[in-house]
C-alpha cells in the first residue's frame, strides 16, 4: 500500500503510484461521468460498480456530499486500499468486497497489482497489454518508452470472490432509488446489466459505463437500455481511439433525483 498525493492535496492510498494520477485526471479534471446530462442531486444512492480504490467514489462525493454510495470491489488488495480512502474522506459508504454479475454465487478474480485498473473477470494478459499500448501510444510516449512501461506491467494473481448482482444488493438494502450506476468491469458489464430484475429498473435514474465492444456487447448494452426507457449516447475517449473501449451514457427522461430508501451507509458481515 502507498500514499500518493493528487494535484488538489488529496492523499490516496493505492498499490502503485502510477493509477491515482491517471485515475484522478480522469473524474476529476475531465469529469469523465457527468457529461450528457448526467447529474448527482442530495440523496442520491450511487452503485460504484467497480470501484477499484475508491477514486469515481470519492469524485461522487466531492461532486455531492449529500449522497450514500454503495462500493463494489472484489480484490481483496484494492478493497483494502478502497476501505481506507473512503474512511479517511468520511465518504457515506456501504463497502462490498464482491463483484457484481448477472448471478450471484464465486468466481476466480485476475489481479494486476501494478495495473489494478485493468483487473477482472475475464483475464486476457495480451488484449490488457495491447489496449495499454495504443493508450500510451496516443498519450505520445514513444515506442521503446511504451515497452518500458509494459514491463512486468500485467504479472497477475488470482483469487475467489463473492459475485452478487444490482437487483441482490437492491433488495437486501431496500433501495427505493439508484440515482446513479456506474460500472467499470473490463468486459463484464453486460452482466450486470442483465443483473437488474424487471422490477428494479423503473428504480435506476442514470447509468454510466465503460463498454468493451467484442462480440456485439456494446450494441446489446446500449438496445437493453434503450429498452429500459434510456436516453443513451455512445462516445469514445480520444485516448483510446484504436481500441473497442467505449462510455455509455444513459439518462432517463423526466426523472428527478432524491432519496434512495432506508438503506444506511455500512459493512453488512
Amino acid at each position: 500500500m502507498q500514499r500518493v498525493e493528487l494535484p488538489n492535496g488529496f492523499k490516496v492510498s493505492g498499490l502503485n503510484d502510477f493509477e491515482p494520477p491517471v485515475l484522478y485526471h480522469e473524474m476529476f479534471v475531465k469529469r469523465s461521468y457527468l457529461r450528457h446530462g448526467v447529474t448527482l442531486s442530495p440523496g442520491d444512492v450511487v452503485f460504484d460498480v467497480g470501484a477499484n480504490i475508491g477514486m469515481a467514489s470519492l469524485f461522487f462525493h466531492t461532486e455531492c456530499p449529500a449522497i450514500s454510495v454503495h462500493a463494489f470491489e472484489p480484490g481483496s488488495r484494492t478493497f483494502a486500499a478502497l476501505r481506507e480512502n473512503m474512511a479517511e474522506f468520511k465518504v457515506p459508504v456501504t463497502l462490498h468486497n464482491a463483484a457484481v454479475s448477472d448471478a450471484p454465487g464465486a468466481a476466480l478474480f485476475d489481479f494486476y497489482p501494478h495495473c489494478t485498473a485493468l483487473s477482472g473477470l475475464h483475464p486476457d494478459p495480451e488484449e490488457a497489454t495491447r489496449l495499454t499500448r495504443i493508450y500510451f501510444g496516443n498519450l505520445g510516449f514513444s515506442e521503446s518508452d511504451v515497452e518500458e512501461l509494459l514491463v512486468d506491467r500485467f504479472t497477475r494473481e488470482t483469487e475467489e470472490c463473492r459475485v452478487t448482482t444490482v437487483s441482490e444488493v437492491i433488495s437486501e438494502w431496500g433501495i427505493g432509488a439508484v440515482g446513479l450506476l456506474k460500472v467499470d468491469v473490463e468486459k463484464s458489464e453486460l452482466a450486470v446489466l442483465r443483473g437488474v430484475r424487471a422490477e428494479h429498473w423503473p428504480r435506476i435514474r442514470q447509468v454510466v459505463m465503460e463498454v468493451h465492444d467484442l462480440d456485439g456487447a456494446g450494441k446489446a448494452a446500449v438496445s437493453l437500455l434503450e429498452e429500459q426507457g434510456f436516453r443513451v449516447t455512445v462516445e469514445q475517449e480520444p485516448l483510446l481511439a484504436g481500441t473497442e473501449v467505449y462510455e455509455v451514457f444513459a439518462v432517463r427522461p423526466g426523472a428527478a433525483g432524491g432519496p434512495g430508501g432506508p438503506g444506511e451507509p455500512g459493512e453488512p458481515g
